[in-house]
């Protein structure tokens, strides 16, 4: 029997999280995925979409305000310019991601103010487009002053950039602005490992420190020096993601 290659498995990971595999079909995607972190990563998304579509279910069925086709058409665009070809990737469900995260910047303003939770999904859906979707496939580390001066020359932001995240075998591999409610954060974007890690900046906010986890992923939220911090990882990093933050916090690298 051939063996399949990534880009053959692609197709079947939206049907593995749909449960409508035949049982020899997701046994093969089983084993792939085991072994295979891009596709682990990939059915990852897949899975969270999913849940994330259930989650707004509520909101989504509000009618929308005017002008929000427009917005919503605005959000995506970019997300197309910078990753060509990224559908070809994930499914429609997995597209419907970004929707979600869209929409979330007009529906949910408010409540992200509000709920730490909120927030917490939001940036936990954010680091899995990231990562899964606009995909970091070359994973070259950047150096401090190459993510700084990128925060600055296109976002206007100064501010100072982990170069591990906290851990000693972390590695900075992109810097991203993305949204969260209706504010904006620095996206810091880490390999610890094998392990994909986002530490997202939030300018001018204060939060009380907490831990939680959504759609799979853990994350570690606390406010220091005028910003709120929070790392997301893999729900199974946790003890690591910990540590992380403890490190970030007490001001060590």
């Amino acid at each position: 029997m051939d063996v399949m290659t990534c880009d053959e498995f692609q197709p079947l990971l939206a049907a593995h999280a749909d449960a409508a595999l035949t049982a020899p079909e997701r046994a093969a995607v089983d084993a792939h995925v085991a072994g295979c972190v891009a596709c682990r990563e990939a059915l990852a998304v897949q899975q969270a979409v999913r849940q994330a579509i259930r989650t707004h279910a509520a909101d989504l069925a509000v009618p929308a305000p005017p002008g929000l086709h427009t917005r919503v058409a605005a959000s995506l665009a970019p997300a197309a310019a910078v990753a060509p070809g990224w559908s070809s990737r994930v499914s429609a469900f997995a597209a419907a991601a970004i929707v979600v995260l869209a929409l979330g910047a007009v529906l949910l303003p408010v409540a992200t103010w509000r709920s730490t939770v909120v927030l917490a999904a939001q940036m936990a859906l954010d680091h899995l487009k990231c990562f899964s979707i606009d995909g970091d496939a070359h994973a070259e580390t950047l150096t401090v002053a190459e993510a700084q001066r990128e925060l600055l020359e296109d976002y206007g932001w100064r501010l100072d950039v982990p170069p591990t995240g906290g851990d000693a075998d972390g590695r900075l591999v992109a810097v991203r602005r993305c949204l969260y409610g209706d504010g904006r954060a620095a996206h810091l974007l880490y390999r610890v490992g094998d392990t994909p890690v986002s530490l997202f900046i939030l300018p001018g906010q204060q939060r009380p420190a907490e831990q939680l986890q959504v759609f799979g992923q853990a994350t570690e939220l606390w406010s220091q020096g005028g910003h709120t911090f929070l790392l997301v990882a893999a729900a199974e990093a946790q003890p690591r993601l910990a540590r992380m933050a403890s490190t970030l916090r007490n001001g060590a690298e």
